[in-house]
Order: structure tokens, then sequence, then C-alpha cells
């Protein structure tokens, strides 16, 4: 693999997705490629996106079902693949508050930049801490999204997941989960999240995912999450 040194790689400017590959098929990926390119125009990136290299990258791996990774960055078009560890996790998630106050005016949180690092650390300290990733809030309190993950609250069978103000990034299966079921967003803060039946989260690896606890408050239904997780097997979830 050749890598070109550029500001991607001395500053974070640039823009990485990650797909979900099944039997072959890579899974929203016009959703992806829209945000992909919605980023790379915020960072001032002129590259065309080809769509046969991605197409071709998959056709040639022997794996046919896995995590795909697209790097770009002024210089680079880069195509990666990992296994698709959700493929046989369906445990419910212990969250935890993280320290870290997620900054709403900040621009680049708002996109998958290769300014990534601050997550991974937060979630390998709440699973340093027993728990399966962090919670962030912002400096109003109110709640983000996780280290990996966009989330979703019910209450009385009505869902609800906070706005994109409150400072998180727009996740592609967020947008599926609002086209497809009545969800409003809002603002949600974290002193009243024990006023919640249910939570759960998703991105394009899990789909969707229980939440039995943040912090010591627990929840104890599950029954909208096992809805959309039958709706999406459809897909390969």
């Amino acid at each position: 693999m050749k890598i070109e040194f550029d500001d991607g790689y001395s500053f974070g400017r640039g823009v990485f997705e990650t797909i979900k590959v099944v039997d072959g098929k890579p899974l929203f990926l016009d959703k992806h490629l829209s945000r992909l390119k919605k980023s790379l125009r915020f960072f001032g990136i002129e590259k065309d996106i080809d769509e046969g290299k991605i197409y071709a990258y998959i056709n040639s791996s022997e794996e046919k079902n896995f995590a795909l990774k697209l790097i770009v960055s002024d210089k680079n078009f880069i195509l990666t693949s990992r296994s698709d560890n959700y493929r046989d996790d369906d445990k419910n998630y212990k969250l935890i508050l993280s320290e870290v106050r997620r900054n709403s005016s900040s621009k680049i949180i708002y996109h998958k930049s290769l300014s990534y690092y601050e997550n991974i650390m937060e979630h390998r300290w709440a699973q340093d801490q027993g728990y399966d990733s962090a919670l962030f809030i912002n400096e109003r309190e109110e709640v983000g999204e996780t280290s990996f993950a966009n989330i979703f609250f019910v209450r009385n069978g009505e869902i609800f997941t906070p706005s994109i103000s409150s400072g998180l990034l727009k996740g592609t299966m967020r947008d599926y989960i609002l086209e497809s079921y009545k969800v409003k967003e809002d603002v949600i803060s974290f002193k009243d999240i024990d006023t919640y039946d249910e939570v759960f989260i998703s991105n394009s690896l899990m789909g969707v995912r229980n939440v039995s606890s943040i912090n010591n408050v627990k929840f104890n239904k599950d029954e909208v999450t096992r809805l959309i997780q039958r709706n999406l097997e459809e897909f390969g979830f």
C-alpha cells in the first residue's frame, strides 16, 4: 500500500467511512459516499471518488462479509478491510459518561475526520472501567453520541434522538432510522435520561444494539430495539 504524505497525515485533514459488506454487497453505499463527499467539500479537498475501485476491491476479496474502510485526503484514496466483529455480537451495552465534554461549536465533530483518536481513547477508557463504550455530553450537558455510535431514547413507545446541534456525527444508520420510523430529534439533557424506558445505539456495522445501563441508570426494555433489529435482517444485519 502506497501512502503519500499530505495534510491528512500531518494535521488530520481528511475523512473516512466504514461500510458493512454483506455477501459482497456494500450496504448503504450511497449514504456513505454522500456524507464523504460533503465532508470533502467542507475540508476543501478536491477528490473524485471512483466507485469502480470500491467494487473492484470488494470483488477481489476472498472474504465476502467484512468491514470496508475508505480513507480520503488530498493525495490519498485508500481502501482497507477488517473483520466485522458485530456479526456474532448481540449483547446489551453498558455505557459510562465520558469525562470529556464535547464542544458543540466545533466544526470538526460534525464530520468523520481523520482527527478521530479522542473517540478511540474514550472508548478504550470505558472498556478499562468495565463498560462497553463512553457517552459524550456537551458543554450544556446535552446528550450527543457515544464513542462509536449514535444514541436513541424511547419513552412510552416514542423514539427520541439528540439533535445534531448538540454536537454529534450524522450517522448513516441514524439517517436510515429517521427515514424509516417516527423519531423526534430533540435536545436531551443528561439529567433526564432516567425518564426514558429504553435506550439503543446505532452505527453502520452493528445496525442497532440495546443499552442496558448508562452509569448507574438501568433500562429494562428492548421492544423497539428488537423491532428495528428484525427489520434490519433483510439487509444482512
